[in-house]
């Protein structure tokens, strides 16, 4: 059996224009600007699921991150990428609702991302692969861990997570 085929990632500019497109490991090397995906999945109490990132993964193995979260390949549109990503990484299947895109970049990083909002209530079925572990927290507990760490949280999962709280601060979820 050969090796897996690399993923391909679009390359963008500062403003998501799309300039080509190369291989994951040349993006994260030459610091290519390329796409990424987070999904915040809120259940019917108001509580988020955060997962534990597997310990091999490349980046931040051992970090909390969002829900889900991935690279969009190429030949995928935003919302594909946050579909799959939920299927692969928690085995589910459900709407999405676009809440922003940002720019992550960071020493490891330099992505154009969107973030998506999934209201689910069903049985969440971690890929051990990518997630070690994963629980619920309430807006209020992440909040605080926002403020006073106390848990390592991946750099985009961070500024994901305070996008949503932003959008939550000007848009209450609906019961």
């Amino acid at each position: 059996m050969g090796e897996p085929e690399e993923e391909y990632l679009y390359v963008v500019d500062e403003n998501d224009e799309v300039l080509g497109r190369a291989a994951r490991s040349k993006c994260h090397q030459e610091g290519l600007i390329h796409r990424s995906v987070y999904v915040i999945v809120i259940n019917d109490k108001g509580e988020i699921f955060l997962q534990k990132r597997s310990m091999r993964k490349e980046l931040y193995p051992g970090y909390y991150a969002c829900s889900a979260t991935g690279h969009v390949e190429h030949g995928e549109i935003y919302e594909e990428a946050a579909k799959r990503e939920m299927k692969e990484e928690l085995g589910i299947e459900a709407p999405l609702k676009e809440i922003c895109k940002f720019k992550c970049f960071s020493e490891e990083e330099r992505e154009i991302s969107v973030l998506y909002l999934c209201r689910y209530d069903g049985q969440i079925e971690p890929n051990a692969e990518e997630i070690s572990e994963g629980e619920f927290l309430s807006i209020e507990d992440i909040r605080a861990v926002l403020m006073n760490g106390g848990r390592k949280i991946a750099y985009g999962s961070i500024i994901a997570l305070r996008e949503f709280l932003k959008y939550l601060d000007n848009s209450p979820l609906e019961a």
